[in-house]
């Protein structure tokens, strides 16, 4: 920790150096409650940031071995693992585990010995049980119903869902849309657009929702669309769980080929691409999806397949147990 304060010094007290610090005190703590704890043989954490830097420490103070899962922009910002600190974490690891093979590869660019292994991020058990149960979806068929769901921060690329919005208003394309998330700090932006460009009887910010609300969100959807974007400090999603999620209700999903969703979306297959950043095209794959009801049909099909074979969560769940099986025997 003395080591990683110098190496990032910037000023006497700097943030970095306070988060050092408490990283350091926490790990002192779970140490202490791992020492009362004899059952415990290793550590894992989430996301290769603080979570990380606290299972490090708490390893090394214990003896223990760990592991850690990276996501986004946990292994991409500098800023997060500053001064080459990620590079060491790699190499301290007993293995390390991504989201996608795009991340598997960077990861591998550092990690020299250090295993790195790909396990998607299943389909959840809560929406699993309710698509066994669900009825026919009930997609509108005149009025354009879109669903974009996340976090409202700039990567997910609401701001561009917006603007494809005042183009079908535009059009005199009937439609509404729904945002469904937690606020991430954009959302005041958001709505400030939405009143700027007269939405605000058609364009609905929702807020969170439990998985049976939005499973009934998916199901009345008639195009799911999440034009995610990298930006400029690495930031980056790695596979949104919810475009799996609209994919397995069989909603037409429409994104973008960025970071790890090329692993997920096939173009013209599982679903449709578009630019990032390109409201206009954004419109046109709606337009698509609304006059081709075939192509809309066929997408979702093949989406569903997808999912089934590739992100059931049950077997992505063995995989992680199989790895933690090979480090405690």
């Amino acid at each position: 920790t003395l080591m990683q304060i110098v190496r990032t010094s910037r000023t006497v007290w700097s943030f970095d150096k306070k988060s050092y610090v408490k990283d350091f005190f926490q790990a002192v703590a779970l140490a202490e409650r791992l020492h009362q704890s004899p059952e415990v043989r290793h550590l894992h954490a989430h996301y290769a940031h603080g979570a990380t830097t606290v299972a490090w420490l708490a390893a090394m103070m214990t003896g223990l071995s760990f592991s850690f899962t990276g996501h986004a922009k946990d292994i991409y910002a500098e800023s997060l693992n500053p001064a080459g600190l990620l590079r060491r974490k790699l190499a301290a690891a007993r293995f390390v585990v991504t989201c996608t093979e795009v991340n598997q590869r960077h990861l591998q660019q550092f990690a020299h010995t250090t295993p790195v292994h790909r396990v998607y991020h299943g389909l959840n058990a809560d929406l699993t049980h309710l698509l066994a149960q669900a009825r026919q979806r009930t997609a509108p068929q005149d009025t354009l119903r879109l669903l974009s769901v996340g976090r409202l921060v700039p990567k997910k690329g609401f701001d561009i869902v917006v603007e494809a919005c005042g183009i079908l208003q535009s059009r005199d394309v009937p439609f509404e849309a729904f945002l469904v998330g937690p606020d991430g700090g954009q959302s005041s932006i958001l709505q400030q657009r939405i009143v700027e460009l007269g939405l605000s009887q058609s364009v609905h910010i929702v807020g969170p929702l439990s998985q049976a609300e939005l499973h009934e969100e998916y199901a009345r959807a008639t195009a799911f669309c999440l034009p995610c974007r990298v930006l400029g400090n690495g930031d980056r999603d790695g596979i949104p769980n919810v475009l799996v999620e609209a994919m397995a209700c069989g909603v037409p999903v429409i994104t973008t080929g960025i970071s790890g969703i090329l692993e997920l979306v096939t173009d013209e297959r599982t679903g449709l691409l578009i630019p990032p950043n390109n409201p206009e095209a954004l419109v046109e794959a709606i337009l698509r999806l609304h006059h081709d009801p075939a192509l809309a049909s066929r997408l979702s099909t093949e989406a569903q397949a997808t999912v089934h074979t590739r992100f059931d969560g049950e077997q992505l769940a063995h995989q992680l147990v199989t790895l933690f099986q090979q480090v405690l025997v």
